[in-house]
């Protein structure tokens, strides 16, 4: 796979936390992230794909990703407070014991909400996965 095939992210996120993307316009996401997914992959127009975990295993929409940068919770909290998608109460509880850890940082542009959801086949992890340009139009062939 190379870089060009690569659209964007995706990563489950509870619903209640995509309804602050889609109707209360917050535009920074957080996560730690393994080994596996590395930023250095995608491209200034890439996106991150909402999949709603709990859900009937669909991708229920996108953000288009403008800044990525990554920073501990503390730095996090202070430069995006208002604009971050958790609370920090919730932030605190998902830090937990990793303050120190570096977590992703996507600074996010126009969330939407898809009208028909994307339908995935198999579950996602927590760890999300990358979107290439095959599975996104597999997926939006179905």
């Amino acid at each position: 796979m190379s870089d060009e095939d690569t659209l964007g992210l995706i990563f489950p996120i509870l619903p209640h936390h995509l309804r602050r993307f889609f109707e209360d316009q917050k535009k920074v996401f957080v996560k730690f992230v393994g080994r596996g997914l590395s930023p250095r992959k995608l491209q200034s127009s890439s996106r991150l794909f909402f999949y709603e975990s709990g859900s009937n295993k669909e991708i229920v929409g996108e953000a288009r990703i403008i800044e990525m940068t990554t920073g501990i919770a503390e730095e996090v909290l202070t430069k995006y407070g208002k604009d971050l998608f958790l609370t920090p109460n919730e932030l605190e509880v998902y830090v937990g014991d990793r303050k120190a850890q570096r977590m992703l940082v996507l600074i996010l542009k126009d969330a939407k909400r898809y009208q028909v959801p994307l339908r995935v086949h198999k579950g996602l992890t927590m760890a999300g996965q990358y979107m290439t340009r095959a599975m996104y139009q597999k997926l939006s062939a179905t």
